[in-house]
Order: structure tokens, then C-alpha cells, then sequence
């Protein structure tokens, strides 16, 4: 009973200045876990410390800033800070960069981009395009350069048809393809190359939705890894239907509801130029265990060699997609691993803590990080004590360090970083977010916009303070 009543205690963590507890008669509702102070958060658990405030304040008006830094070069202190504004899901409407000379500390000019990422595209200017992640800010120091896995997205006649159509189960929505961006030391020019696993066509800007680039090559995006001989490892979400038909297998036989993804593993290899691409057999999963396939998957190379992916899946039950999952499935994270390379990965199972216990997780998007500061690999992402609900709840957040030998979570150092508050909605999202390693403290940074503060079911205000987390690793 001692040992089982401290997982929970580590489990459900505290924020400081809490006065919460769990009983020995079960858990504590992270509900009821609440600070003094609304705009500051820590908290000390072991090897790890959290600590966190405000960064910017919630807006007057239905929108929200996304807020996070990145290094400019391969070695220093000079930042890039990205802002994005938004009133709406899954759309930008603003996007401005400013630079520190000085890590973060004080700010210079600031530079609006938002042209160079979004269009008005078409005959007509009907459709939009909009481009994430084209900046490689990943560095190779095998082969002294940048990279990133960048991502394109047309909305067939706008954002607003394309994710009603999407909603409803019907139409034309939108179509997004991957590429790998590069750029050298020294540079400030990324080039990106359209990733393709299949035989296809390029973006034509005259005829957008040109059915062999908008139907062929699609992926949704993950971010680059790269591995210790310099190859460069990274996930695609790719439609099902054309990963079975790799695989030479029936799609409706293991996913005939609403189309979604399954997964496809990409190596790169440099070959002085640009990367020699190479990519694993498709995985698929069922739509009776993932009613959403495989969304958002990440993949870290373990010391040991193993290629590990870890990704989001889902239990919601939509009567416009046609879900076949059951009430009451659980909702976790899926994984699965290669130890050849990165040519066949296993069938994906629940992803679980080291000691057999499985982690129920809301579709969420997660992120691993290898500590500068002492090596260890960590997953970051939304780990709750029951059973989820499709996307809900987007809370807490947590870190746990992965074993390198399975890639599974090592349970005895999973740690709060923030959680649902006094009079926050219980749509509160503390899912998007953004990591950075700090390169004068080794601290590990952590950017979160607390959107849905606000709202009811009905009313889900976008709206919501920035936030910054100090993770302190020792």
C-alpha cells in the first residue's frame, strides 16, 4: 500500500503553495490542485523543478498570442521570438518575429512575416495556403547545418468550408504536404524540399488543387530528429488508405470509417547536396482502437539504437465520420519502435509506464527533448489518472523521462508542470506548446498559451494568458 499511495502522490504531483493531498483512499482530482497566485506556478519533484509565470496577458478580445523562442545559430545566445494571433482553431492571422541579442532578456525590432506565410491562392483567389515551420531550426552538427520539417496547407476554398466539410464528414477540406527545410551555418535562408514517399506532382500555383500534388504525397508534419551519425528521422501522418494500399491490404478492412491517418517513418541521409530520402512500411492502426488513426506522431532515437515514435490517438465517437470505436474505450498514447533502422516498426500498443502500467492520454499532440544538461531523454506531454474523452481533458501537463532501452516511461520521475486551476473552464488547453533548451542554464523552457481560460461547452472562448515554464533538470 506505501509504495502504490506514492505513485499516486507522484502521479498527481503539487503546485507550491498548494495545499492539496492526495488520501490513501485514492486519488486527488487535479481539479482541486490550485495556487495562491494566478500568475505564477512551482513546484519540486526529485530530480526536477518547475516553475512557470505570465509572459503576456490574456487579450480583450476573443483571440490569443502563441509565443515561443528559438536559437538563430549554431552555438550563442542570440533568440528569434515567434508571435502568433489567432481567434480560431487551427488558423493563424498574425505572425511577427523579434530578435535578442542578449538570450532572451531584451528585445529588438520586430518583423511581420505574415505575408510570407499565408495566400490567397487560385484563379479566383479562392482557396488559401498556409505554410508552418519553413525556418530549420534543428541543428546537425554532424553536418554543420539547420533542418526542419516544414508543412504546407491548402484550404480548398477557404479555411472556413474546408473544416466545416472536415466536420461534416463530406466535401473537399484540405490537403497538406511535408518538406524537409535546410538551411547552412550562418545563413538566414531555409530551402525546402516537397518530401515524397510516393510518385506525384509539384505545387502548381495556377491549378492548386490539381489532383496529383493535392491527392498525392499528403502528410501532416512532425519534427525532424536528428540522429547521432547525422541522419535526419521524422513521422508522417499519412491517409490510410494509402498506406494500406502499400501494404496491399483492404482499407476497409482495418479502417473503413472517415478517412485518417496511419504512419510512415522518413530517413535522410546527406549526401553532400541534399538528403537522400528513405521510408519505412506504412503502419496502420484500427479505427476500433483509434477511432482518429495516427495523429501527431514524434520520434527520438534511443541510446541503445531503437527508433521510438509515440503518438496521439483518439476514442472519439462521431456519428458524421461514421466512428466504429465502442463507449468507453480508453484514450492513450500509441507507440511503436524499429530496431532495424527505421525500415519495419512494430504494431503500435498503448504506450505505458516502465513498470507496466498503461498511460491514458487525450488526443493531444506530445514532444520529446534530449536534455543538453545531462543527456537523458524526455516526453512532454498531457498524462491524466482516468479515462479520456477524444480531445478533453487538455490537462495536466507533464514531463517524464522515456527508458532508453524500451522507450517506454520511466514512472518514478513523471512530473507536474501545470494543471486546470480555481475557475478555469474544463476546456482549459494545456496542449500546444513549444520547448527550448537553454543554452546559459540548461534549464529546459516550455511556451504555453492557456487558451479556452473561459467558456462552456457551447462557447469555447479562444482566449487565454502566454505562459512560460522553467523546467530545472539536475
Amino acid at each position: 500500500m506505501k509504495s502504490k499511495e506514492i505513485n499516486r502522490r507522484r502521479f498527481i504531483g503539487t503546485v507550491a503553495a498548494a495545499t492539496a493531498s492526495v488520501a490513501a483512499s485514492g486519488f486527488t482530482p487535479v481539479s482541486t490542485i490550485t495556487a495562491k497566485k494566478a500568475d505564477k506556478t512551482a513546484f519540486q519533484d526529485g530530480s526536477i523543478t518547475v516553475k512557470g509565470e505570465i509572459i503576456s496577458p490574456m487579450q480583450d478580445e476573443n483571440r490569443y498570442l502563441t509565443i515561443y523562442d528559438r536559437y538563430t545559430d549554431a552555438k550563442g545566445i542570440r533568440r528569434e521570438r515567434h508571435e502568433l494571433t489567432t481567434s480560431q482553431d487551427d488558423f493563424n492571422e498574425g505572425y511577427r518575429l523579434g530578435y535578442s541579442d542578449d538570450n532572451g532578456r531584451t528585445w529588438g525590432s520586430w518583423k511581420d512575416i505574415y505575408k510570407e506565410t499565408y495566400e490567397r491562392i487560385g484563379p479566383n483567389k479562392e482557396h488559401e495556403r498556409e505554410l508552418y515551420d519553413f525556418s530549420a531550426d534543428i541543428y546537425n552538427p554532424v553536418h554543420r547545418h539547420f533542418v526542419s520539417i516544414g508543412m504546407e496547407r491548402i484550404y480548398a476554398y477557404g479555411h472556413e468550408a474546408a473544416y466545416r466539410n472536415l466536420g461534416r464528414g463530406e466535401g473537399i477540406s484540405f490537403s497538406d504536404h511535408c518538406f524537409l527545410c535546410v538551411r547552412k551555418e550562418g545563413s538566414d535562408v531555409s530551402t525546402p524540399y516537397l518530401i515524397k514517399y510516393e510518385d506525384g506532382g509539384d505545387y502548381n500555383p495556377a491549378n492548386p488543387l490539381d489532383t496529383e500534388y493535392f491527392d498525392k504525397n499528403s502528410a501532416y508534419f512532425s519534427k525532424a530528429w536528428v540522429m547521432k551519425n547525422g541522419d535526419v528521422i521524422f513521422s508522417l501522418s499519412v491517409p490510410v488508405a494509402t498506406c494500406c494500399r502499400i501494404l496491399g491490404i483492404d482499407v476497409k478492412e482495418v479502417f473503413p470509417s472517415y478517412p485518417q491517418p496511419g504512419l510512415i517513418v522518413g530517413r535522410g541521409k546527406w549526401n553532400g547536396t541534399h538528403y537522400d530520402l528513405t521510408f519505412s512500411r506504412p503502419v496502420v492502426i484500427s479505427d476500433l482502437k483509434s477511432s482518429r488513426g495516427v495523429n501527431e506522431p514524434m520520434t527520438a532515437e534511443l541510446n541503445g539504437g531503437r527508433l521510438l515514435v509515440v503518438f496521439r490517438g483518439s476514442n472519439v465517437r462521431s456519428e458524421n465520420w461514421n466512428t466504429r470505436i465502442e463507449p468507453g474505450t480508453p484514450g492513450h498514447k500509441w507507440y511503436c519502435y524499429s530496431d532495424d533502422g527505421g525500415k519495419t516498426f512494430t504494431d503500435p500498443v498503448p504506450w505505458h509506464f516502465d513498470n507496466g502500467e498503461v498511460i491514458y492520454s487525450s488526443a493531444t499532440i506530445s514532444f520529446f527533448l534530449r536534455a543538453a544538461k545531462n543527456g537523458k531523454l524526455y516526453w512532454f506531454g498531457n498524462i491524466t489518472d482516468h479515462n479520456v474523452d477524444g480531445n478533453w481533458p487538455r490537462y495536466p501537463l507533464q514531463v517524464v523521462e522515456v527508458d532508453e532501452q524500451y522507450g517506454t516511461a520511466k514512472r518514478e520521475t513523471l512530473t507536474l508542470i501545470d494543471t486546470r486551476r480555481e475557475g478555469e473552464s474544463k476546456f482549459v488547453q494545456l496542449s500546444n506548446f513549444a520547448l527550448l533548451d537553454d543554452r546559459e542554464t540548461g534549464d529546459i523552457e516550455l511556451y504555453l498559451t492557456k487558451i479556452c481560460t473561459l467558456g462552456t461547452e457551447s462557447d469555447r472562448l479562444w482566449r487565454g494568458a502566454a505562459w512560460k515554464y522553467w523546467i530545472r533538470l539536475t
